[in-house]
């Protein structure tokens, strides 16, 4: 029985016939955006948690990195898949779209800052404008994971895409004032706030305050983040001092 074996360039495929049988064909997937030479990897395969966590950092990295350099408008999927070494199809599957990555971003690592700032609201040390200061510049240190370029383009997104970023960017902000508000609480109930005080008003106003200080901060290359806490401290000392009771 004669036999015919072809093989493919790059071995796409192998096919074997031979008389009166049907062929046998074996293919094996091939990436067709990027190097024809390797092979794709199908998004049914078993992944370890581990590896898509790394997967996802990895990219998270080269977005804040290219956001940071180009800008956000000037940064494309395209141009995240390159630096992270990864497919495009790769990124859209672990983020719906760029303003999605771009909220991933800003959300990346805060959660010791969260916890921080948490903890201190349900137990504040004693003295209100310490516990005060104390939140807000825990609050502060873990913003300044990301840099001043990074923060400039974040705050312009919000306010150019506001339907797209803008309002996850200011529900990401509430968490941090829910932590001020719950504090507050915590210094009315032990009678170190007067009683009557209005919490959300107060809370509000504390938030705004903090959030200029910093976004001053961000603004100002020349400016540190140490200068930004003493100033910060400065206002809650006026601030929180209306309130307390004699």
């Amino acid at each position: 029985m004669n036999m015919f074996n072809l093989q493919i360039a790059q071995t796409v495929g192998t096919v074997a016939f031979a008389d009166n049988q049907i062929p046998e064909i074996n293919f094996r997937p091939y990436n067709l955006l990027g190097d024809l030479t390797k092979p794709v990897h199908r998004t049914s395969a078993r992944v370890l948690p581990g590896k898509k966590r790394k997967r996802e950092a990895r990219i998270l990295k080269a977005a804040s990195l290219l956001f940071a350099r180009q800008g956000y408008s000037e940064t494309s999927i395209e141009a995240i898949a390159l630096r992270a070494d990864v497919a495009v199809g790769t990124v859209y599957n672990y983020f719906q779209s760029k303003p999605a990555l771009l909220k991933h971003v800003l959300a990346s690592g805060r959660s010791e800052s969260l916890r921080v700032s948490s903890a201190l609201a349900k137990d504040p040390p004693g003295d209100p404008v310490e516990a005060i200061s104390q939140l807000l510049i825990a609050q502060m240190r873990g913003a300044n994971r990301h840099d001043k370029e990074l923060w400039r383009v974040i705050h312009a997104t919000a306010a150019i895409e506001p339907e797209e970023f803008g309002l996850d960017y200011f529900l990401v902000k509430e968490q941090f004032k829910d932590h001020i508000t719950l504090l507050l609480n915590t210094l009315r109930d032990r009678g170190q706030l007067q009683h009557d005080i209005n919490i959300e008003i107060a809370a509000k106003t504390i938030k705004y305050v903090a959030s200029e200080v910093f976004r001053r901060y961000v603004i100002d290359d020349h400016r540190n983040l140490e200068s930004a806490i003493s100033e910060l401290k400065l206002m809650m000392n006026f601030i929180v001092g209306l309130a307390i009771v004699d």
